[in-house]
Parts: structure tokens; C-alpha cells; sequence
């Protein structure tokens, strides 16, 4: 198999969030504090097993499925093409998975820490990287903007992912900016843009498909 940095670096970075986790679990309480709300405060708890060690397994779970899709993806060897910043972004992917389980084990062992003013730019790099990331995907079915008419066209998909490469950065840059602005307004600066930039992405891509049919 080819060895390949970016996947043995997501590879690396998972393991050391489990031995972080095994080093630090003999301090946790028997009842952790799991979820936090927009506060700051903690609304969820979990034993400390649990809590401990539900997002590792979540995380590897997640880390397969991706090691995976480059072999059984119909399109695998368009993967090929980007394979590169694929595994950056699956490196990326496991550093974030990290830093929420930092957060989560710190805050049990003590930390006062507003998790948000760390989640919210961790969510805006992971965004910004997908809208550098965009641009180099070619047709698969499982990473990319997959809609009925991207995946009918090389075209329609080039067009669309470039399009989509700019709009999220834009919302990387705004959503690592909302980290500013008072909490409660966090919730409507992320989701509102997202839900706007991927409906207008489908209608994007819908209209180029059909004006390829016309010409």
C-alpha cells in the first residue's frame, strides 16, 4: 500500500487522542459534563466511560468509513485526483475531533473555559479548508457537492465546485469572525449562511446543467 502523510497523520492524531484521553481518565469524575450549551454551561452528562471514550470511537468510526471511500467509491480513480487534499481534509477532520475532546476532558478536570470561543474557529478552518479543497475534487459519490447534476456532468460539476471553493471560505472566514460577536447571535450567523449557500449551490448547479442541455 502506498504510503500516503496526510492519511497516517489523521491515522497519528487519532491514536494521540486516545492516549490523552487513557492518561487523563483515572482524573475524571464518575459523571462527566458531555455538552455544553451556547452559555457555556453544561446541559449533558454521561458516566465517565461514556463520555470518555464515545467521541474516540465516534471518530474512528468516521475515520474508516474515509479510509474506505477511495476503494469503493464507483469513481474511485477521480478520487485519485485529489487524493491529496482528500487526506488533508480527513487529517483535518481527526485534529478537529481532537480539540472537542480536549475541550470535553479538560472541562471535566476543572477548566472554566467557554468552549465556543474554540469550537467556532475550529468549525470555521474545517470550513474554510473544504472551500480550498472544493475546487480540486473531480465527480465521485460521496465527497464534493453531489447533486443530480453534478454527478451527470463534469462540466456542471467543475463550475459548481469552484463557485462552491469561494462561498466556503467566505463562510469559514464569517464563522471564525462570530466568535467575536455576542453568543446568542453565533447560532444565526453560522446556520443561516450554510443553509443559504448550500440551497443556492443545488439551484446553481441546476441552472448550469440546464443551460448545457440548451447548448
Amino acid at each position: 500500500m502506498r504510503f500516503r502523510i496526510g492519511n497516517t497523520l489523521a491515522w497519528v492524531i487519532w491514536a494521540l487522542t486516545v492516549v490523552g484521553t487513557l492518561v487523563a481518565y483515572p482524573s475524571l469524575p464518575s459523571v462527566m459534563t458531555t455538552h455544553f450549551g451556547m452559555n457555556g454551561q453544561g446541559n449533558g452528562t454521561m458516566t465517565s466511560w461514556a463520555g470518555a471514550f464515545i467521541l474516540p470511537v465516534i471518530s474512528l468510526l468516521v475515520l474508516l468509513l474515509f479510509t474506505a471511500i477511495p476503494h469503493i467509491d464507483p469513481l474511485k480513480l477521480n478520487i485519485q485526483k485529489f487524493r491529496k487534499q482528500y487526506d488533508a481534509f480527513v487529517a483535518l477532520l481527526m485534529l478537529f475531533f481532537a480539540v472537542v475532546q480536549a475541550l470535553i476532558i479538560t472541562r471535566n478536570l476543572g477548566s472554566t473555559l467557554d468552549p465556543s470561543y474554540v469550537i467556532l474557529p475550529a468549525v470555521g478552518v474545517l470550513m474554510f479548508y473544504v472551500g480550498i479543497m472544493l475546487p480540486y475534487t473531480r465527480r465521485n459519490w460521496f465527497i464534493g457537492i453531489r447533486t443530480p447534476w453534478t454527478i451527470s456532468s463534469d462540466r456542471v460539476w467543475d463550475k459548481t465546485h469552484r463557485l462552491g471553493g469561494t462561498l466556503f471560505k467566505i463562510l469559514g472566514i464569517l464563522i471564525v469572525l462570530s466568535a467575536l460577536t455576542p453568543i446568542t447571535y453565533a447560532p444565526w450567523i453560522i446556520v443561516v449562511p450554510v443553509i443559504a449557500v448550500a440551497l443556492f449551490l443545488v439551484v446553481y448547479s441546476y441552472f448550469i446543467y440546464a443551460q448545457e442541455g440548451k447548448t
